[in-house]
């Protein structure tokens, strides 16, 4: 099926958004990396990405520092590609039993924290040391917990709270435009190391998928990387 974009075009704008740092970095040393998703969408006119990266800033602080930045791309967005304020989503806020942080800016979670509040669902914190250990979290800055860790303890059992729901993801990509592929991992390039992604096998099967519509196209050979533990630079500055 011939469509009216092309796989050069594609990974051109990939590389542009990379230069100009609005691709996504997963070791950004100012943001602690938690979890990712890619989605895909097509038709023979259009094409869109949305790439999520769930995080912490520490420099944001207490609740505003857990973020989902939603990276789109694409020929049929309402905005540049790349990143915008719009597009940065905090599904996470005070529970009932707070104060969660040591003050609304910091990044020090206290140790009688029991809860906090995922979209409007009320989740509980096991935030012991063997607790954490058990998810095999390594703390940031021992013996204190940061909001990082506490990011990275809900992901297990609340991964999906974290991310963008469909609504979210429709109100910038058309509601018309079908879904063809979903990751939840795939192997990321280093862009601190200079590697574009152009050079990268994941998004050259990404942009051939996009141009023919042809989901089995992504046939990955390099073993996924985008785990948290993968990038332990992240956040680090």
């Amino acid at each position: 099926m011939t469509s009216a974009y092309n796989f050069d075009e594609i990974l051109q704008q990939f590389d542009a958004c990379a230069r100009e740092y609005t691709f996504p970095m997963l070791d950004n040393g100012y943001v602690y990396l938690g979890t990712v998703r890619l989605t895909a969408y097509r038709d023979p006119e259009r094409w869109a990405l949305v790439i999520e990266v769930v995080g912490y800033s520490p420099r944001a602080g207490g609740f505003d520092g857990f973020d989902n930045a939603l990276h789109l791309f694409g020929n049929c967005l309402k905005r540049a590609p790349g990143t915008a304020n719009e597009d940065f989503l905090h599904p996470v806020s005070e529970g009932p039993d707070g104060p969660t942080f040591e003050d609304e800016c910091s990044e020090v979670v206290l140790p009688e924290a029991r809860s906090l509040t995922l979209r409007d669902q009320v989740v509980p914190l096991h935030l012991a040391p063997d607790a954490l250990a058990a998810k095999g979290i390594e703390l940031v800055a021992p013996p204190e917990i940061r909001g990082a860790d506490l990011l990275r303890s809900l992901l297990p059992e609340h991964r999906e709270l974290l991310l963008a729901t469909e609504e979210e993801l429709r109100a910038r990509i058309p509601a018309d435009l079908p879904q063809i592929l979903r990751l939840d991992e795939w192997h990321h390039p280093d862009l601190a190391s200079d590697e574009l992604p152009s050079q990268s096998e994941t998004f050259r099967m990404i942009a051939d998928v996009l141009v023919t519509g042809d989901a089995s196209r992504y046939r990955p050979t390099a073993d996924p990387n985008t785990d948290w533990r993968n990038w332990p630079e992240g956040g680090t500055l």
